[in-house]
């Protein structure tokens, strides 16, 4: 399928049959496979069948069930081969990237999942050895989840001590964007919290990015853009804040590439009622809203015109006032960023059999930095 496709709406595509398509969309994306802990300890996202770890199965039907698969090899150690909890059925996973929290030694699998005609964002845990599993509720109705990418950050913040004080904690959190097509087509964020070695897996609330930018204006039904240039939002930390993120992302609502610094509220006395002197369930439920802050706008580059099965990668640049994407094309990667003129054309790097696409992202990326 090629991404050139005008419709914002992609549901009726799914509904015309072109589900090979949108698996292909649901495929490379720049997202992490792979994480090196502090201890040497290597852990690996891929895709494959049953019969990986169940070798009783090859050659059989069941053994070509599709799953993904968490490879854990510590220092020096062989590799350990499991199954992602969630996946292992008929259903089709896809665009899977890894996150570590050293502080709790939690293994973070985020991935899309298609159901039918349709597809959510899941996020698996491994902690101590056991699993857990949950999705990420979309909008009513139909929908399409495409191209999640997730980063943990630690935040401190102050908390009532439970003796009338307060004390300054630490907590993990697990931030996930993606491109959803639904009633409303936009980006969403949402993020998964780990407090006093808690996972609060089951409090995830999902927020439209386009609301935390301050849009309410509903997107329109159509725009003249190529599919792949608004569907890959770009996750990256932000070190200029205590443990928040920043997120580009095509707002179709005023027709920009948005840059927002995402934070949560770091002191917990602020926020509880006048006068407590403890922490009640809806105070700290306010302490899991994130707080968008505009930094930038840019054009959608509609240049990032590519196929289905094109890694879209993107940086977003020094102080946030822009974002590069680039993508590999033969052998050479372009480059285009959201403050080039509407015309213009990507900068080609040239690809060497002694300069490969990853130094070349490399460069990319410095740049991004100047």
């Amino acid at each position: 399928m090629k991404a050139a496709l005008r419709h914002r709406r992609l549901l009726p595509i799914v509904a015309a049959g072109v589900v090979a398509g949108l698996l292909a969309w649901a495929g490379p994306a720049s997202a992490a496979t792979a994480v090196l802990t502090k201890a040497g300890t290597l852990y690996e996202v891929s895709r494959g069948v049953l019969s990986d770890v169940d070798p009783s199965t090859d050659g059989t039907a069941a053994g070509r069930t599709p799953l993904l698969l968490l490879r854990t090899t510590e220092s020096g150690g062989q590799p350990a081969v499991e199954m992602v909890q969630g996946t292992g059925d008929a259903s089709y996973e896809g665009t899977e990237s890894i996150e570590f929290d050293a502080s709790t030694g939690t293994v973070f699998v985020v991935y899309t999942k298609f159901q039918g005609l349709m597809s959510d964002v899941h996020v698996a845990v491994r902690r101590e050895g056991r699993w857990e599993e949950e999705n990420i509720f979309p909008n009513v109705g139909l929908y399409l989840s495409l191209n999640p990418r997730a980063l943990v950050t630690r935040q401190s913040f102050t908390d009532f001590d439970g003796e009338g004080g307060t004390v300054v904690k630490k907590r993990s959190i697990l931030h996930v964007v993606w491109w959803e097509e639904s009633g409303v087509s936009q980006a969403r964020y949402a993020a998964i919290f780990v407090e006093d070695g808690v996972l609060r897996l089951s409090e995830v609330v999902a927020h439209n990015l386009n609301e935390l930018a301050g849009s309410t204006v509903p997107a329109p039904g159509f725009v003249d853009l190529p599919l792949s240039s608004y569907t890959f939002p770009v996750l990256q930390r932000d070190p200029t804040t205590n443990g928040g993120v920043l997120v580009s992302f095509a707002n179709l609502a005023n027709l920009t590439q948005t840059v927002l610094q995402i934070t949560f509220p770091d002191d917990m006395t602020k926020i509880a009622a006048p006068g407590a002197t403890e922490g009640t369930p809806e105070a700290y439920a306010r302490a899991h809203l994130p707080i968008g802050r505009e930094e930038g706008r840019g054009r959608i580059p509609k240049q990032v015109d590519v196929n289905g099965d094109t890694e879209v990668g993107g940086v977003i640049a020094r102080g946030g006032e822009s974002t590069l994407f680039f993508w590999k094309d033969g052998e050479k990667v372009r480059v285009i960023g959201t403050d080039a003129e509407e015309t213009a054309s990507p900068i080609n790097v040239p690809l060497r059999p002694d300069f490969g696409y990853d130094r070349a992202v490399a460069v990319v990326k410095e740049m991004a930095e100047q």
